[in-house]
C-alpha cells in the first residue's frame, strides 16, 4: 500500500517538475544557490559569534565592539535576503518570457520591473516595521501576473512595438504604480515576522493544536510563505512559557500549568533542522553517490544543525516540491507528537528556560529543560525518525542525480 502511494507521489512530482514554469523556477533556484549559501553562512556567523547575544559570545563572555549594534550585521543579512529573492524573480522572469516570446523580443524591461518591485516591497516592509519578512510565494505570484500582462500587451500589439518604446515604458510605469499602491495598503499582519499574541492563546496549549501547526508549517514553507519567528526561534516570551516559568520559580518540580506549548513541543522537537525537521534530510544527502548531491548535503549540514534549511529549500529544492512536502509534514508531525507523548508520560519535563541565542533545537531540551539527558534522547529519537521518514521519498531523486553525474 505504501509503495503504491509513494509511486503515485513520485509520478505527480515528475509531472509537476516537468511543467515549463516550474522547471524554469527550479533552474533559477540553482543559479542563486551560491548567493543563498553566502547569505545563510553570514547569518550563521552573526548568530554564533558576532552579535552581542550570540551563542559563543554569551558562553565565553566576549564582545566585538564593531558589531555591538546588531543593526549592522542584520543590515547585511537583510540586503542578502533581498538580493536572493530579487535575483530569483529576475532569472525566472527571463527564462519564462524567453520561452513565450519571439527571438527578436528582449525581455529586459519586465525582468527589470520585477527585480525592482521585489526590492521596493522588501525595503518598504523594513521601513514600516523595522523587520524583514519576505514571502517568496507572494513575490512569484506578483511577478507571474506582471508577466501575463506583458505577454498580453505583446499579443495585442502583434509584437510590432520596440522593447523600450513608449507603450512598453507606459506599461512598466502603470504596473509599478499599481503594485506599489497595493503593497502600501497591505495589512501589517501579512508582513510582520512575529505573532506572539496569537500563539500565546490557550488554543496553542494542547497537543492537537500543536500537531495542526506542525502540519501547516511545512505547507506554508513549500508555498514560499515565511514562517513566524515564534516557531523557528526560541520564543520564550509566549504566555504559556512565562506561566510555566513562574510555576518553576515558585516550586522547582511543580506541575506546570501549560506543559504543551509551541516552545516545548514545536521549537524543541518538530523544528529540529528547521521547518519540516530537515536535519535528517541533510544527513541523507551527504551519503549520496552523486558528488553534486553530497556537496549540497555538506553545505547544508552545518546550517541545518543550527536550524536553517534555506540551502536545502533552494538546492533540493523544498519550495513548490510535492515529493519533499509529504516527508516534511510527516517528520514535523512525528516530532510534535513524540514530544507531546513524552511530556504526557512524564518522560521529559517541558522546555521552559531561555537558552543562548543560536542554540540548536537539537540541544534546546538539553539546555533549557529540567530533564536534560532525557530531552536529548528524545531529540536524537526524533532525528533518527526523520531520517527514516525522508529516505524512501528522496531515494529515487538521489538515484537520478547520480545517473546524471
Amino acid at each position: 500500500m505504501f509503495a503504491k502511494i509513494l509511486a503515485k507521489i513520485q509520478q505527480w512530482d515528475r509531472a509537476w517538475v516537468g511543467l515549463s514554469p516550474i522547471k524554469n523556477l527550479f533552474s533559477s533556484f540553482k543559479q542563486v544557490l551560491p548567493l543563498v549559501i553566502i547569505d545563510v553562512y553570514w547569518r550563521l556567523i552573526t548568530r554564533l559569534f558576532l552579535d552581542p547575544g550570540a551563542l559563543f559570545a554569551t558562553i565565553f563572555h566576549y564582545k566585538i565592539h564593531f558589531f555591538s549594534n546588531p543593526q549592522i550585521s542584520q543590515g547585511v543579512v537583510n540586503v542578502l535576503d533581498y538580493l536572493v529573492v530579487a535575483f530569483t524573480i529576475a532569472l525566472w522572469t527571463k527564462k519564462y518570457l524567453t520561452e513565450k516570446l519571439s527571438d527578436k523580443r528582449d525581455p529586459i524591461l519586465p525582468v527589470t520591473v520585477n527585480f525592482g518591485l521585489v526590492l521596493v516591497q522588501t525595503f518598504s516592509t523594513v521601513a514600516n516595521q523595522g523587520q524583514l519578512t519576505i514571502h517568496l510565494g507572494l513575490c512569484l505570484l506578483v511577478a507571474y501576473l506582471i508577466n501575463l500582462t506583458y505577454l498580453a500587451l505583446t499579443k495585442i500589439t502583434k509584437d510590432r512595438l520596440q522593447d523600450m518604446g513608449f507603450a512598453y515604458l507606459s506599461w512598466a510605469a502603470i504596473v509599478s504604480v499599481i503594485v506599489v499602491t497595493i503593497t502600501s495598503f497591505m495589512p501589517n499582519i501579512v508582513t510582520q515576522g512575529t505573532y506572539t499574541t496569537f500563539f500565546s492563546s490557550d488554543f496553542f496549549a494542547h497537543y492537537y493544536s500543536l500537531a495542526l501547526v506542525a502540519v501547516l508549517a511545512p505547507i506554508l514553507l513549500v508555498l514560499g510563505i515565511s514562517i513566524p519567528l515564534d516557531l523557528s526561534t526560541g520564543a520564550t516570551d509566549l504566555a504559556q512559557v512565562n506561566t510555566n516559568l513562574n510555576a518553576v520559580y515558585q516550586s522547582v518540580m511543580a506541575n506546570l500549568p501549560q506543559p504543551q506549548n509551541p516552545y516545548s513541543v514545536l521549537t524543541a522537537s518538530a523544528m529540529i533542522g528547521g521547518v519540516g525537521a530537515t536535519l535528517g534530510l541533510a544527513f541523507i544527502l551527504i551519503f549520496a553517490k552523486s558528488k553534486k548531491t553530497r556537496r549540497l548535503g555538506f553545505w547544508s549540514l552545518l546550517p541545518a544543525l543550527f536550524d536553517s534549511n534555506r540551502i536545502l529549500a533552494y538546492g533540493v529544492p523544498l519550495y513548490f516540491r510535492p515529493l519533499t512536502l509529504v516527508p516534511m509534514i510527516l517528520s514535523s508531525l512525528f516530532g510534535s507528537l513524540s514530544a507531546s507523548v513524552a511530556i504526557k508520560l512524564d518522560f521529559i519535563r517541558p522546555t521552559v528556560f531561555s537558552a543562548p541565542n543560536g542554540t540548536p533545537h537539537l540541544l534546546l531540551g538539553f539546555m533549557a529543560s529540567q530533564t536534560p539527558w532525557r530531552s536529548l534522547i528524545l531529540a536524537i529519537f526524533v532525528l533518527i525518525g526523520s531520517i527514516l521518514i525522508y529516505w524512501p521519498f528522496v531515494k529515487d531523486m538521489i538515484t537520478k542525480e547520480a545517473e546524471h553525474d
